[in-house]
């Protein structure tokens, strides 16, 4: 007996926390034309229980295509099926998926304010191990490094509001009639035109703002700091202690990920494993606090994980192990880790 279409996998598709086998039965049924009618009818079940607003169906809607295109190309890198599926995905998710997608991207979380709940947002998706360029609706180009997420409201260019978890770098274009403002949960990053990178991640201790070009006004969440960067500065802020520092930088080198480069410049152990585990989607387990502070000098472009640490190894006083990964219950892999420890002297 053929199987199912599962509203379920629908619903973790749509949210993004869907497994590689739930794409693989997704794809399937895609393929196999008699469940098309079954699944257009969950859909539009779906679809009927967004209770939407005549009002939020008239909005401009064009930038979500660009969501569709990029979360459906994602897809297309992550599993290696055959071109006719491709061409059949493709067309037939242009049918089916779209006003899944459209609602998520106009309809926030019931647990939001009201006010929140007016909003409309868009959110792209840089998958793991790529990096992502889009250019937002007013022309501003944005680099998203690996695992990233970004969220703009549909009606960016009249409000140029924006969300960032992960890490991303911004060419503003300049609008002095319309502030850039890109939000985070401890701080607010307000620019007029001017290229600068945002690191905001999961997990990590700091947030990081590096300022390239231009000039940015940073304001901790309810008014709590207030700092403004110029060119070649940085400000990192402690999530734990709520305080922050700027400092002087050469911006080129920490921004360079964005071309496929990994610059370290006397940079301290800890700092370079950050951005290789932001890079790689790795976790690094430092099990000998002595070498976090060991100065680190090293290019690196679009080198595996495994040459990098070879290269490391070669020049700092570290051995590391990498652990086999491990699949969680919902049959999706856990992060690589890495265990760096001190390389003992005979």
């Amino acid at each position: 007996m053929k199987e199912k279409v599962d509203s379920g996998v629908i619903k973790k598709y749509r949210s993004g926390r869907y497994s590689f086998r739930d794409l693989k039965k997704l794809a399937s049924w895609f393929q196999d034309s008699e469940k098309h009618e079954n699944l257009q009818s969950n859909m539009r079940e779906e679809w009927n229980d967004f209770n939407l607003q005549p009002t939020d169906l008239q909005k401009d809607l064009s930038s979500v295509y660009l969501n569709v295109e990029s979360k459906i190309n994602s897809d297309k890198k992550a599993v290696n099926f055959k071109d006719r599926f491709f061409h059949i995905y493709l067309r037939v998710a242009a049918v089916l998926l779209i006003p899944l997608l459209i609602y998520s991207s106009i309809v926030t979380s019931q647990q939001k304010s009201v006010e929140e709940l007016e909003l409309s947002w868009v959110e792209v998706n840089a998958p793991y191990g790529t990096r992502t360029l889009l250019n937002l609706p007013d022309g501003t180009e944005v680099t998203l490094n690996s695992g990233s997420q970004l969220k703009y409201l549909a009606d960016f260019k009249h409000d140029r509001k924006l969300k960032i978890e992960g890490e991303a770098y911004f060419d503003v274009v300049h609008d002095s009639a319309s502030p850039f403002v890109v939000h985070t949960d401890f701080m607010d990053v307000k620019v007029l035109g001017t290229k600068f990178s945002v690191a905001s991640v999961e997990g990590e201790n700091t947030i990081d703002v590096i300022l390239e070009e231009g000039k940015v006004q940073l304001t901790g969440d309810q008014n709590s700091f207030s700092e403004v960067l110029t060119k070649d500065e940085s400000f990192v802020f402690d999530k734990v202690a709520h305080t922050g520092k700027i400092k002087k930088v050469d911006a080129r080198y920490l921004t360079s990920w964005k071309d496929g480069y990994l610059v370290f410049r006397k940079e301290p152990l800890d700092k370079v494993m950050q951005r290789l585990g932001r890079w790689y989607n790795v976790q690094f387990q430092i099990e000998d606090p002595e070498v976090e502070d060991f100065k680190y000098r090293a290019t690196f472009h679009d080198e595996p994980l495994e040459e990098v640490l070879r290269l490391i190894a070669l020049t700092a006083p570290i051995s590391y192990e990498i652990k086999e990964r491990e699949i969680n219950a919902s049959d999706e892999y856990e992060p690589k880790i890495v265990i760096i420890k001190l390389e003992k002297q005979d």
